[in-house]
């Protein structure tokens, strides 16, 4: 799976430097900016992109190769990386052998592994979430408000007439202001959170979302870090027993998760960490790459 491994900088890992570990946790999240590594448009970011590429398997290679745009060929090998770093953590497989399938709907997995993961990406930011129990389910959805709205035309939120339900839609409005910065906010939170629910459950987008139904969802405040709300949902007007949570994270990206609440043994909020490239190099060294390249790792 590897020719070399890469190193982007000679920084220590944000997530090796702190206190707790997530490995020991039952759910988790992580995520990672990829801007400042692979989409510049500079030779050291190609120069890393192509290195970075050693870190997955010839196929994955040649698929990523097949992006016309970098941002999104950068976001995708985040995301695999991601896979591959939770896998070896808590598969405890080697790293050339930590391989990612696919579910029939195209949802990613690990063949032997206890635990369910899900990824997402948007503005070249890519976090994957993580919940490590038999049967259990998770699903995560990452966007940025302005960035995903930067192009479109005055008028744009009243297209979503036909994703939320009328009390959504007063919930999203109720300060009876149009597309001012907390009102995307609260609409692609309301967006995220239907969006993490239908990939836990792994039926990808629905025909009609309206049937799922948030209530209660606080606004999420991107001056207050790190910060979390919890809500709750209604699945054709009833009641599950789910955990949703909304995370505010750097640059004003929303993050929302949702995952079963049998199972937890704990009410706490998930925890979230941002990771850089350095720490998954060093998981990937350390889960058995030939030992001639870690003389190449700082």
């Amino acid at each position: 799976m590897v020719d070399s491994a890469p190193s982007c900088s000679d920084s220590p890992s944000i997530l090796e430097n702190t206190d707790d570990s997530v490995w020991d946790l039952e759910t988790f999240i992580l995520w990672i900016d990829v801007r400042k590594y692979w989409i510049e448009d500079t030779v050291e970011a190609e120069e890393r992109f192509a290195k970075a590429l050693t870190l997955v398997a010839p196929e994955e290679q040649t698929s990523l190769r097949r992006f016309h745009f970098r941002r999104d060929a950068a976001q995708h090998l985040a995301s695999l990386l991601l896979q591959h770093l939770v896998i070896c953590q808590l598969a405890d497989v080697p790293w050339v052998e930590s391989r990612v399938s696919r579910t029939l709907m195209g949802r990613p997995f690990h063949e032997q592994a206890r635990f369910d993961y899900n990824v997402s990406h948007h503005s070249g930011r890519v976090a994957i979430g993580v919940r490590v129990a038999d049967q259990r389910h998770i699903g995560i959805d990452v966007v940025d408000p302005e960035d995903a709205t930067r192009n479109w035309k005055p008028g744009w939120i009243d297209d979503f007439h036909d994703i939320f339900t009328e009390s959504e839609y007063a919930q999203i409005l109720r300060d009876g202001k149009k597309e001012d910065g907390i009102t995307k906010r609260r609409l692609f939170t309301y967006w995220a959170l239907k969006e993490a629910y239908t990939k836990a459950t792994g039926i990808g987008l629905v025909s009609d979302l309206k049937s799922i139904e948030f209530s209660k969802v606080e606004d999420v405040d991107i001056n207050e870090k790190p910060y979390t709300r919890s809500t709750i949902c209604k699945v054709n007007n009833g009641l599950i027993d789910w955990r949703f949570e909304i995370f505010a994270l750097e640059g004003g990206l929303v993050l929302a998760s949702a995952t079963t609440n049998e199972g937890l043994f704990t009410q706490t909020a998930t925890t979230v960490k941002e990771i850089d490239f350095d720490y998954i190099t060093k998981i990937a060294v350390q889960y058995h790459l030939p030992t001639a390249l870690t003389q190449n790792v700082v």
